[in-house]
């Protein structure tokens, strides 16, 4: 039997990363897409006419930015490559950054840009990047444009994962982990790919088989981490069934 992989982002993000998984690894791939978050975007934007410098650190806050406003005359920071597409995508022209938000704020720092910055967020962060910024000298405030609501793993998803030999389950975040985690019946064997070291600390040695943690935190190494992962269980499973 395949390893079932199990994508738990919200429903665009999971389509649009399973699809990925599905042209990479092939028609063998079994794939199962169950959020547990569900994205709330707000439209109810700050006078953007006072800052010059907006600061993006997920496509989430891209999108809900491009709702709200036809504006697009700003220097823009994007925390990744992702985050980026979405940006050129909306009109604007962003500056791209490493990957993490604290890899972003001393990009910021270097380019020292004009201020205020705004830095346009969801409701859970990983690192204040807006607080970092402003204790070093460049004034950035911050606003919310999208929630994450946590939502139950659907019956059809559990019971797939009730038959699975193997889960393989990417996670994007320290929060899309524990909810994971807090899902999960108990004996599942769970393989993580996981986006950094911080969304992989939150699982126990005896909570997953195996977790691996991508080489950079982008779309393109969680990917080959799940290839990685998949290959590794296909090869245990095979040399394990019936000879």
């Amino acid at each position: 039997m395949s390893p079932l992989i199990l994508i738990t982002r919200p429903a665009d993000a999971a389509k649009a990363f399973a699809d990925t998984v599905r042209a990479e690894l092939g028609p063998r791939a079994d794939i199962c897409i169950a959020p547990l978050l569900e994205t709330q975007h707000l439209t109810d934007l700050p006078d953007l006419t006072r800052y010059p410098t907006l600061i993006f650190t997920s496509a989430n806050a891209v999108a809900s930015f491009a709702q709200a406003t036809s504006a697009r005359d700003f220097t823009c920071y994007a925390v990744g490559r992702a985050t980026a597409e979405k940006a050129l995508d909306c009109g604007l022209s962003p500056r791209v950054g490493p990957g993490t938000g604290r890899e972003l704020a001393t990009r910021i720092r270097h380019d020292a840009p004009a201020t205020p910055c705004l830095h346009l967020r969801g409701d859970h962060i990983a690192f204040d990047i807006a607080r970092h910024l402003s204790s070093a000298g460049i004034e950035t405030a911050e606003a919310t444009v999208y929630r994450q609501v946590a939502v139950p793993l659907p019956d059809d998803a559990r019971a797939r994962i009730a038959q699975a030999e193997t889960v393989i389950a990417p996670v994007f975040s320290p929060r899309s982990a524990q909810l994971l985690l807090d899902a999960l019946p108990n004996g599942t064997n769970l393989h993580i790919a996981a986006i950094s070291d911080a969304a992989a600390g939150v699982f126990a040695p005896e909570n997953a088989a195996r977790i691996e943690v991508a080489q950079s935190p982008d779309r393109q190494a969680m990917l080959a981490c799940v290839a990685t992962l998949w290959s590794q269980a296909n090869r245990l499973e095979g040399s394990t069934g019936p000879q």
